[in-house]
């Protein structure tokens, strides 16, 4: 839409989960730093926590990207929504057990513990990454802990790292008794937003500063650090300025784009108008 005005070869504040445009700011090196370490060294349950939009998501594909490279079969399945059947029957659908589409939920717990079971003989290492586990069903927390309690009966051969946004929700209160280590991750500071923005924008082929230096000050005050926000206020930002046909984004289109992120009626600014004409 706006690539060729402003020299892009891609989107670079797209909100798809792309390990091509993964920031590793300090923040994102340590939490990736504790996931490799749960693998390492065999920790049985980790929690993974921090507000939504901080990139632990993507964390945690650049972590099972990595350990490709390992000894240690790593498998991500997000828990959105699920109860313990179909949490089951996509583990056994990622493990490559072949559950039929009617298989009870009998059967696929003698899958997993059949598959678990072998993996201690063999001595064999599988971790668990469960993303948005605080926005599953209550019984799926249950069925992740019998999974532990099955995968390490004779060999630590399972290890898991449970994922959530609300520390406060009745499954992050019982994650918290079963894990031992936790791994936090927070929004950027003002430095490590600007370092973001420009990452993003010289991966996409830019080289040119595009946003002033107030322009990313007023990014980071209306974001509050969060890279989900910060991809989504830039992403108006230069829709915009390729319809005013502005040579660089400063902060009044910044402040521009977060009021109509707010719903701002479309007489406020110029950037609805800049979307319908696209």
């Amino acid at each position: 839409m706006y690539y060729d005005f402003w020299n892009l070869s891609q989107a670079p504040f797209s909100q798809q989960q792309d390990l091509a445009l993964f920031f590793e700011s300090e923040l994102h090196e340590e939490a990736l730093a504790r996931l490799l370490f749960v693998a390492e060294e065999q920790k049985k349950c980790s929690l993974f926590s921090g507000p939504s939009g901080t990139g632990k998501s993507l964390t945690l594909k650049a972590c099972q990207q990595i350990l490709t490279r390992s000894s240690c079969q790593c498998e991500y399945l997000d828990l959105l929504g699920l109860g313990e059947e179909e949490f089951l029957w996509q583990l056994c659908a990622q493990l490559r057990l072949g559950p039929a589409h009617e298989t009870p939920l009998p059967q696929l717990w003698r899958q997993l513990t059949d598959c678990l079971t072998g993996m201690q003989l063999t001595q064999g290492r599988l971790l668990l990454l469960l993303d948005h586990v605080d926005l599953s069903r209550l019984e799926a927390l249950h069925a992740v802990e019998r999974l532990l309690h099955t995968g390490n009966q004779q060999f630590p051969s399972l290890s898991l790292v449970l994922t959530m946004d609300e520390a406060s929700s009745p499954q992050a209160e019982r994650a918290a008794q079963i894990s031992d280590l936790s791994i936090e991750l927070t929004a950027l500071d003002s430095e490590m937003t600007e370092n973001y923005i420009q990452h993003r924008l010289s991966l996409s082929g830019c080289a040119d500063s595009v946003f002033t230096t107030d322009a990313i000050k007023e990014i980071h005050r209306s974001t509050h650090g969060f890279p989900t926000r910060i991809n989504q206020i830039c992403d108006l930002a230069l829709l915009a300025g390729y319809e005013q046909n502005l040579n660089e984004i400063d902060a009044e289109v910044i402040r521009r784009a977060q009021r109509e992120i707010n719903g701002a009626p479309a007489h406020v600014n110029r950037i609805s108008e800049a979307i319908q004409g696209v």
